[in-house]
């Protein structure tokens, strides 16, 4: 179900790799368009703690899994977690 936006967005996940992100990556692959450029980052990938946190903190993320897209955190992972549904009207 990837959208038929002709733009191309820059999609990011935040995530833990916890039960409680899920398969927010996977449910995100399937939402986005094959030019949107998706970025990973997952709080337990050591290597990029720094990165992670200071790229949360420019989006004001306080929970996860968050997903921001072309700079702008969605509504629904600000207070009730992410939706599918909201990722799919942005990108529309």
């Amino acid at each position: 179900m990837s959208h038929n936006d002709k733009r191309v967005h820059k999609v990011e996940v935040f995530s833990a790799g916890c039960k409680f992100c899920g398969n927010v990556e996977d449910e995100v692959k399937q939402i986005i368009g094959d030019n949107d450029i998706l970025i990973t980052y997952n709080l337990n990938d050591k290597s990029n703690a720094v990165e992670y946190y200071r790229t949360a903190d420019k989006y004001g993320i306080n929970s996860v899994p968050s997903v921001v897209v072309d700079g702008k955190l969605l509504s629904c992972c600000s207070s009730n977690g992410f939706s599918k549904d909201n990722l799919a009207a942005v990108l529309t």
